[in-house]
């Protein structure tokens, strides 16, 4: 998939993610502090996610805890009240602010995911070139955010981990 196809499809889809990863999704009211949670059991997995999120958050939180599954995370302590097989990994506010490695590694593979290096950098170019924005102009954030359905917060995070902020 080049950048074009990206935007044109709304961005990189993660519940087809999920999908092909044999992975449920539910939507559920956690209530104000969590947005996410991966239950697993061997292989077998479901993330449930919050009705209390837009959809830009729902989706790096979905991003998130395919990053625990794929990652093959674990948390001590923290289990599902029915068979102990299950354990969960919450995206909290613990993950947004970096306080935990796992979730620091979750939020990374999240934002991989979400907005590939390549892919941005070709939309950037694709931008530039068509003269919606100029590389003096400090609008590229809101474009591409838009453009790979993330928020701004998310693709200056990025942009700025990659070494991109042009």
């Amino acid at each position: 998939m080049n950048a074009s196809e990206l935007i044109s499809n709304g961005g990189i889809d993660v519940k087809q993610v999920a999908a092909t990863l044999g992975i449920e999704l539910m939507l559920y009211d956690f209530g104000e502090d969590v947005s996410g949670v991966l239950l697993r059991d061997g292989e077998k997995a479901k993330i449930g996610y919050s009705t209390q999120t837009g959809l830009l958050r729902q989706r790096f939180t979905i991003a998130h805890e395919l990053g625990h599954y794929i990652l093959n995370h674990q948390r001590q302590g923290v289990f599902v009240d029915t068979p102990e097989k299950y354990f969960t990994l919450f995206r909290d506010s613990k993950s947004s602010t970096g306080e935990d490695f796992q979730e620091r590694e979750a939020n990374a593979f999240a934002a991989a995911l979400l907005m590939p290096r390549d892919l941005l950098i070709e939309a950037a170019t694709n931008i530039y070139q068509s003269g919606i924005t100029r590389k003096e102009d400090y609008d590229m954030v809101p474009v591409l955010a838009d453009a790979f359905k993330v928020s701004n917060l998310a693709m200056s995070i990025r942009l700025t981990n990659l070494d991109l902020v042009w």
